[in-house]
């Protein structure tokens, strides 16, 4: 029985060093995982200062950055290209608007040479007419004056 409790205890400890070592394992792994990119960066930045030579993972960097750039680069293209496009599309309606009035004004133009054509058509009316006035009016004052003249000349023959 003495044996059975030293083998039981023997297999207690050992799960209790196995689990602690697993869960001391996993927090070291974990605290290297943390550390790990600064240091691997600092490391590699120091490997390439010593030797001059670009490794893979800055080379996939410098590549990966370039790329950024080119695709902000791309995106700005194309806002200036859409913004050229609004741009053109408003001229166009604007030059279709223009042409539009041009036309508009065309109309405009041959109502206003109709109404100047009808405006001097009635002044020459007008002035034809006032002439008219005037020699009838000229005419009653000439009647006027001979009937005048007849009735004082009826008169002293009377």
């Amino acid at each position: 029985m003495k044996l059975i409790k030293l083998v039981w205890r023997i297999i207690l400890n050992i799960k209790i060093i196995t689990i602690t070592l697993f869960l001391l394992s996993s927090l070291a792994l974990n605290v290297v995982l943390f550390i790990g990119g600064s240091l691997y960066s600092s490391v590699n930045s120091g490997f390439e200062i010593i030797t001059g030579v670009q490794t893979v993972s800055s080379k996939n960097q410098a590549i990966i950055k370039k790329l950024g750039n080119d695709l902000l680069a791309e995106q700005q293209q194309l806002k200036t290209k859409s913004k050229l496009v609004e741009s053109t599309v408003q001229c166009a309606s604007e030059i279709g608007n223009g042409r539009q009035l041009k036309a508009q004004l065309a109309g405009i133009s041959g109502q206003l040479s109709a109404l100047r054509g009808a405006r001097s058509a009635l002044e020459s009316r007008i002035e034809s007419q006032t002439n008219q006035l005037v020699s009838e009016r000229a005419e009653n004052q000439k009647l006027k004056s001979q009937l005048m003249l007849c009735s004082s000349s009826k008169q002293n023959t009377d």
